[in-house]
C-alpha cells in the first residue's frame, strides 16, 4: 500500500470492488483490468485551490503537514481537466524541489486511478519547465503535470507548487485552470491506486533532456557556437535548479565550453538554501563576477578583466538574466535585441512572423517591430497567452519583463534557450555592452525598472487597486485574444505620462505563495541617447517617477511599505 494511504484512512477508503456503485463511477472513469486495485477515499473540499498564472503554490509545509492537501488537488486535475478532456498519458516531473518524491508517488497513483495508462517520468525526477514542453510535444502525450515553484524558495520553510500543461505542451489556459478550481470546490471522493505505481503500473522513465536538446540542435546551429565558446568566455549560473544538467550537456558536453564556468548546476531539494530568482539580488554572485551590484551599477573601470557575458536561470530553468562586463541587460531590451538580431539565430531563418510582449514589458520591442515591418502583439502577464498567437505566427519571439524570453520552438519561455540566442548574436570581439549601446543608439533607450512588494495583506492591495480605478487619467489593461477571443480583464492599471515619455504600470502578481504581491513597473524613453544616458542606471534614474507613481496609488498608506522588497 502507499505510503500515504495509512495517514488518509480516516476518510473511510472502500476498494474498488466493494460496493456496484463505486465500481461503476470507475467504469466511467475509462476502465481497468478486473484485477487492478483501486482505492475510493472520502473527502470534502479544501479551500484556495485555485491555480494561480503558474500553477497552485503554497508554503512547503501546506502540502506536507496535510496529507490530503495534494490528493485533493490531484483528484481535481482529474475531474476538472484529465477526465473530460480525454487525457491518457501525463509527463509527470518536476523542478526537484522539497517533497518532490512524495509528491510525484501520489500524482501519479492518482492519475493511473483515473484512466491515465501511459505515465512518462524524467529520470532521477528532475526535468525544466522547457525541457518538459519540449518533451510533450515529442512524445505526443496529452499534457503535464509539473511539481515546481519555479522561482520561489524550496526547502519546508520555502514554496511547492503544482502547474499543469496541455497537449501542446503550453500552460494551462485560463478555462482549464478555473474548471480544476470548479472541481476542487465541489470534492467527495479521490481515487488512487492502492499500489505503488512504479512497481505496478506503466511508468515510462526517460532522459530529462533528450527531446530537449533535439530541439535546441534545431533552434541554434551548435558547430557556430562551439566555435564561438573557444573564443568567447562566459559563466552560466542553474542556481542549483532545473537548468542545471541540461546546461552541463549543452554548454560542456556538446558546445565543449569549460565545464568550470558552470555554476550550480546540480539541482538541491532547497536549491542550495539560495532563493532561485535570477536577478540582481538573488544572482549577486554571477552579478559581481561581472562587475555589477545589487542596482546595476559598474563597480569597476577594468571591464576587460570579465567574462564576455554571463546567465542566471532560475528554479525550474525557465527564466534567465542576461550580464556582460559592467552591464546588467533588462528582461525588455534582451526581448528588443534578440528581435532585431533575430536573422543571426537558425530558428527564425530570414525573417520573423511576429513578437510580443506582456503588457508590463517595456516598449522597446515595439519599435524594433516598426522598423522590422511585422506585428507586435500585447498581451497579459503569463505565458499562456503566447500560446495560441505561436499558433497563428512562426516563427515566434515573445517575452515578459519578468525574465522570460522564448520562441515557438516549445510552449514555455526558456532560459538555457535565451543563452544561447545571446550566444547568437554577439560578433567576434563584440562585448554585451556594445551590443546593448548599438541598440539604443538606433532604436532609443526605454529606462526599466520594478518595484516588488512581496507578502503584502491581500485585502489592503484589493482596497487599493479600487482606489486607483476611481482615479482620473489611469487606463486599466483588458485583453481579448486574436486567435480565439477569449477575455482576461483587470490585467494592470497604466500611467502614462506622455510629457516626459514615461509610464508607471500597476498589477497584482499571481506568481506568490503568501499574501500578495505588488508590481510597480517604470518606464522611461529617450529617443536619442546621449552618453550619460547610455550609462545611466535605471532603477536609480527612475526614483522620481517611482514616487510620483507611489504617492499617485497612496500605496505606503495601503500597504504599509514606502520602499519596495525587491528592486529588479
Amino acid at each position: 500500500m502507499l505510503f500515504f494511504l495509512g495517514a488518509a484512512l480516516a476518510f473511510q477508503p472502500r476498494s474498488s470492488s466493494s460496493s456496484s456503485s463505486s465500481a461503476s463511477k470507475w467504469w466511467c472513469r475509462g476502465g481497468a483490468a478486473e484485477d487492478d486495485s483501486i482505492v475510493i477515499l472520502e473527502t470534502s473540499p479544501i479551500e484556495g485551490m485555485r491555480p494561480g498564472t503558474s500553477g497552485l503554490r503554497k508554503k512547503t509545509r501546506v502540502w506536507v503537514e496535510d496529507p490530503t492537501y495534494t490528493l485533493n488537488f490531484a483528484q481535481s486535475l482529474m475531474d476538472g481537466w484529465c477526465v473530460p478532456k480525454g487525457v491518457r498519458s501525463l509527463v509527470i516531473g518536476g523542478d526537484g524541489r522539497e517533497y518532490s518524491g512524495e509528491c510525484f508517488e501520489i500524482l501519479a497513483s492518482v492519475a493511473a486511478a483515473n484512466g491515465v495508462h501511459r505515465i512518462v517520468a524524467p529520470k532521477g525526477g528532475v526535468i525544466s519547465t522547457p525541457a518538459a514542453s519540449a518533451l510533450v510535444r515529442r512524445l505526443g502525450v496529452d499534457g503535464a503535470v509539473l511539481m515546481t515553484a519555479s522561482h520561489n524558495p524550496g526547502g519546508l520553510d520555502g514554496d511547492f507548487g503544482i502547474k499543469f500543461n496541455d497537449r501542446d505542451g503550453s500552460p494551462a489556459r485560463e478555462d482549464l485552470t478555473e474548471a480544476v478550481y470548479a472541481a476542487s470546490k465541489t470534492l467527495k471522493r479521490i481515487y488512487i491506486k492502492r499500489t505503488n505505481p512504479l512497481i505496478n503500473n506503466n511508468v515510462e522513465m526517460v532522459d530529462a533532456n533528450d527531446a530537449y536538446v533535439a530541439v535546441l540542435r534545431e533552434c541554434f546551429d551548435f558547430e557556430f557556437l562551439r566555435e564561438k565558446l573557444r573564443r568567447a568566455s562566459f559563466v552560466f549560473d542553474a542556481m542549483h535548479g532545473a537548468a542545471g544538467p541540461a546546461a552541463r550537456r549543452v554548454l560542456a558536453d556538446e558546445l565543449q565550453g569549460d565545464p568550470s564556468c558552470l555554476l550550480r548546476c546540480d539541482p538541491r531539494p532547497d536549491f542550495g538554501g539560495g532563493h532561485p530568482d535570477p536577478n540582481l539580488k538573488w544572482a549577486a554572485d554571477l552579478a559581481s563576477r561581472f562587475g555589477l551590484d545589487s542596482t546595476g551599477s559598474s563597480t569597476s573601470n577594468f571591464e576587460d578583466i570579465f567574462p564576455v557575458i554571463g546567465c542566471a536561470c532560475d528554479g525550474d530553468g525557465d527564466r534567465n538574466m542576461i550580464v556582460g562586463a559592467g552591464i546588467f541587460v533588462t528582461p525588455s531590451d534582451s526581448l528588443a535585441v534578440l528581435a532585431a538580431r533575430a536573422h543571426k539565430i537558425r530558428w527564425f531563418g530570414r525573417k520573423l512572423a511576429a513578437v510580443a510582449r506582456s503588457m508590463p514589458t517595456s516598449r522597446a520591442v515595439d519599435r524594433v517591430a516598426a522598423h522590422l515591418g511585422i506585428p507586435c502583439l500585447e498581451t497579459p502577464t503569463g505565458w499562456k497567452y503566447f500560446g495560441n498567437l505561436m499558433e497563428r505566427y512562426s516563427p515566434f519571439l515573445c517575452g515578459e519583463e519578468s525574465f522570460g524570453t522564448g520562441a515557438d520552438h516549445v510552449r514555455e519561455k526558456d532560459g538555457l534557450w535565451a543563452f544561447l540566442a545571446w550566444l547568437s548574436i554577439l560578433d567576434d570581439g563584440e562585448t554585451v555592452k556594445d551590443v546593448m549601446h548599438s541598440h539604443w543608439r538606433q532604436f532609443g533607450r526605454d529606462l526599466y525598472a520594478r518595484y516588488d512588494f512581496e507578502e503584502v495583506d491581500a485585502a489592503s492591495a484589493a482596497e487599493m487597486f479600487d482606489f486607483l480605478r476611481s482615479r482620473d487619467g489611469v487606463e486599466e489593461f483588458d485583453y481579448t485574444d486574436p486567435v480565439d477571443g477569449s477575455r482576461a480583464t483587470r490585467q494592470g492599471i497604466i500611467l502614462d505620462f506622455p510629457d516626459t515619455n514615461e509610464r508607471a504600470v500597476f498589477r497584482l502578481s499571481g506568481t506568490g505563495s503568501a499574501g500578495a504581491t505588488v508590481r510597480l513597473y517604470l518606464e522611461r524613453y529617450v529617443p536619442n541617447p546621449a552618453q550619460k544616458d547610455l550609462d545611466a542606471v535605471p532603477a536609480i534614474v527612475l526614483a522620481d517617477l517611482a514616487r510620483t507613481a507611489m504617492s499617485f496609488a497612496r500605496l505606503p498608506d495601503f500597504l504599509g511599505k514606502s520602499d519596495p522588497d525587491v528592486v529588479t
